[in-house]
């Protein structure tokens, strides 16, 4: 199973591609698009091409799953709106299901053999990698 992970940081969605190797280990998918920007939130254009990016990105990868990294949504530290608009765009993904990871239990899972990071990978993509792979474990795929 392929599991992108999300981890959306203002109007951007920071995206990695992984899926279960035959050792039950994580394989990452290195992609041409490692992340997708929602250009102006109060534009409906905008918010349509958004879809449409997210959309064929999901195709373009054989994408089965998304699984997004949740932000607190108010307090002093809560994300802001176009974040939550990012994420109802990537739940907008027809056929494609959306989960969600709760950030105490992505440290929890950062902190096992499974959750290590690939030679290679972009800092910025740590936590999607992380998301996708906790996922990824959760679906019982590893």
């Amino acid at each position: 199973m392929r599991i992108c992970g999300v981890q959306i940081s203002g109007s951007t969605a920071n995206l990695a591609v992984v899926s279960s190797d035959d050792a039950g280990g994580v394989t990452y998918h290195p992609c041409h698009t490692r992340k997708i920007t929602l250009e102006d939130e109060k534009s409906g254009e905008s918010l349509r091409a958004f879809l449409k990016a997210i959309t064929a990105f999901a195709h373009e990868n054989q994408v089965e799953g998304f699984c997004i990294k949740q932000r607190a949504s108010g307090g002093h530290l809560g994300a802001g709106g176009p974040s939550f608009k990012v994420e109802a765009l990537v739940q907008l993904v027809p056929d494609i299901p959306t989960y969600f990871a709760n950030p105490v239990a992505l440290s929890k899972f950062a902190k096992t053999n499974v959750a290590g990071l690939p030679n290679g990978l972009q800092n910025y993509l740590a936590d999607a990698y992380r998301s996708g792979a906790f996922q990824l474990k959760k679906l019982g795929a590893i």
